[in-house]
C-alpha cells in the first residue's frame, strides 16, 4: 500500500516533456513543492486553534449573544483577505521578483496573531464590552493583514507552480496539512476542555502563534524561478489604482463579469457558515470544547477533499470543482436544517470540509486562469477585491434573519444563494485544460 502511495505521489509530481514547463520553473519544482507543504502543514495546525468557522465563533459567544457580532467574526477575516489586493496589484506588478515582497507581507501577516493569547488572558481583567471590542479589532487587522500578503503570495504560487500541475500539487499539500490540522484540532479538544476559561483559549492561541512563524520560515525557502517576463499589458504596472485599466477590462471581459457576478451571489451564501458551531452547541446543549471536534471533522474532511480535488483537478477544470463544491455546501446547510441528533449534524461539517477544499483549490486556480500573465496581478485583485464585500453583507442579513425568523430561516437564504450562485458559476470559463500539452511561446512563460 506505501509503494503504491509512493508511486502516485511521484506520478503527480513527475514534470514531463509534454507539460511544456520552462526550465527555471521545472528545475526548483520538487524543492517548492516540499516547502510550500511544510508552510501549510503549520499554517493549518495553527489554524485549528483559532478557525474562524468554529473556535472563534464560540470564543466570541462567550462575550455576546449578538448573532451579528458572531457572525461577523468569520466575515471580516474573510473580507480582510479578499478586500485590499486590488490595491496590492500595481504594487505587485511591478516588483520583477515576488518573493521578497511576499516575505514581507508575511511577516506583516502574522503580527496581529501575537495580541490573540494576549487578550484571552486579559479577559478576567476586562468587561465584556471591552474584550469584544478588541476582538473585533484583532479580527479586522488579523483579515486586512492577511489581505496585503494574499496577492504576493497568489503570484508566487503563480510562478512556482506551472498550471499543469497546481490542482495536484495544491491538493498535495492541503492534505497534507489537513492532517496537521486534525492533530492540531485534537490538542484543541483537550486543551479547551481540561484548563479553565479564558486559559484554555491563551494556550491553544498561544501554540498557533509558534507554529506560524515555523509556516513562515519554510515559505521563505521558496526558489523563485528566473523566468523571462512577458511585456506588460498597457496598465499593469500603473502607479496607483489605474480605474481606467479596471474598466476597460471589465467592458470588454464578459467571462471576468460573470465570474465576480456568480462569486458574489455565492458570498452571501456563506452567510450560514459562521453559525453552523454555534448552532449545532446550543440547538443539542453540548459545551465549548466541542467546537474543536467540529474543527477536526472539517480538517479530516477537508483530508478527504483535497486527496478527490487533487485526483481530478487538473482534469475537470477550476470552474468545475467551484460548481460542485457550492452545491456540497448547499447539502450541509440541508443536512443542518433536518439534523435530529448531534450525530447526523457532523455530517454538516463533513460536507463543509469537502466544500471547503474545493473553493480552495479550485477557485486559486481559477482565478490565474481569467486574464492574460502579464495582467494576472490586476484580475486577482479585481476578483478579489470586488467580490469581497459581499462577506461583509452576508452577516449583516444573517443577523437580521435571526433576529426576526430563527436560525432556519438564515440557513435557508443561504442555501437559495448558495445554488443561484453555482447556476452563474457554470456558465464561468477557464482555461481548456488540452492548452496545457501546447506548447509556450517564450514571452508566455510566466504564466507558470
Amino acid at each position: 500500500m506505501f509503494q503504491q502511495l509512493s508511486s502516485l505521489l511521484r506520478r503527480a509530481l513527475t514534470i514531463s516533456p509534454e507539460d511544456h514547463v520552462p526550465a527555471p520553473v521545472a528545475q526548483h519544482f520538487k524543492h517548492n513543492v516540499l516547502v510550500n507543504t511544510i508552510d501549510l502543514m503549520f499554517f493549518f495546525f495553527a489554524d485549528s486553534f483559532w478557525s474562524i468557522q468554529t473556535i472563534i465563533p464560540v470564543f466570541a459567544a462567550t462575550l455576546t449573544d449578538s448573532p451579528l457580532f458572531i457572525g461577523l467574526m468569520p466575515a471580516i477575516a474573510n473580507a480582510g483577505w479578499f478586500l485590499p489586493q486590488l490595491f496590492m496589484s500595481g504594487i505587485v506588478s511591478r516588483e520583477r521578483r515576488k518573493l521578497p515582497l511576499s516575505r514581507k507581507m508575511g511577516i506583516a501577516e502574522r503580527i496581529p496573531y501575537l495580541f490573540f493569547p494576549l487578550l484571552a488572558l486579559a479577559i478576567p481583567h476586562l468587561s465584556r464590552s471591552v474584550a469584544l471590542l478588541f476582538l473585533f479589532i484583532l479580527m479586522t487587522f488579523r483579515g486586512i493583514a492577511s489581505g496585503f500578503s494574499a496577492l504576493p503570495w497568489q503570484e508566487v504560487m503563480a510562478r512556482v507552480f506551472p498550471i499543469s500541475h497546481r490542482a495536484r500539487v495544491f491538493s498535495i499539500s492541503r492534505v497534507m496539512g489537513q492532517l496537521m490540522g486534525v492533530l492540531g484540532s485534537a490538542i484543541a479538544a483537550l486543551v479547551l476542555s481540561k484548563l479553565d476559561y479564558p486559559y484554555n483559549y491563551a494556550l491553544g492561541f498561544g501554540l498557533a502563534v509558534i507554529a506560524q512563524w515555523i509556516s513562515f520560515t519554510a515559505y521563505s525557502q521558496n526558489h523563485e524561478p528566473e523566468i523571462e517576463e512577458p511585456e506588460p499589458a498597457a496598465g499593469a504596472a500603473a502607479e496607483g489604482l489605474d480605474f481606467a485599466l479596471f474598466g476597460a477590462i471589465l467592458k470588454r471581459d464578459a467571462n471576468l463579469r460573470r465570474y465576480l457576478l456568480a462569486r458574489s451571489i455565492t458570498f452571501i451564501g456563506t452567510m450560514g457558515s459562521a453559525f453552523l458551531a454555534v448552532y449545532g452547541i446550543n440547538h443539542f446543549s453540548l459545551n465549548d470544547d466541542q467546537a474543536a471536534i467540529f474543527t477536526g471533522l472539517l480538517f479530516a474532511s477537508g483530508l478527504l477533499g483535497y486527496a478527490i480535488w487533487g485526483a481530478v483537478g487538473d482534469r475537470i477544470g477550476p470552474k468545475r470543482m467551484v460548481t460542485i463544491s457550492l452545491i456540497l455546501w448547499a447539502l450541509a446547510l440541508i443536512v443542518a436544517l433536518t439534523s435530529p441528533v448531534i450525530w447526523v449534524y457532523y455530517l454538516v461539517f463533513v460536507l463543509y470540509g469537502i466544500h471547503n477544499a474545493g473553493i480552495g483549490v479550485g477557485d486559486l486556480a481559477l482565478v490565474m486562469e481569467l486574464g492574460d500573465d502579464s495582467l494576472r496581478p490586476v484580475y486577482l485583485g479585481m476578483a478579489r477585491t470586488f467580490t469581497g464585500g459581499f462577506l461583509l453583507v452576508a452577516p449583516v442579513i444573517a443577523g437580521w434573519l435571526v433576529g426576526n425568523w430563527g436560525y432556519e430561516a438564515m440557513f435557508a437564504a443561504s442555501i437559495a444563494f448558495t445554488l443561484l450562485g453555482a447556476f452563474f458559476m457554470n456558465q464561468v470559463h477557464d482555461l481548456p485544460r488540452v492548452r496545457q500539452a501546447e506548447p509556450q511561446p517564450a514571452t508566455q512563460t510566466e504564466e507558470v
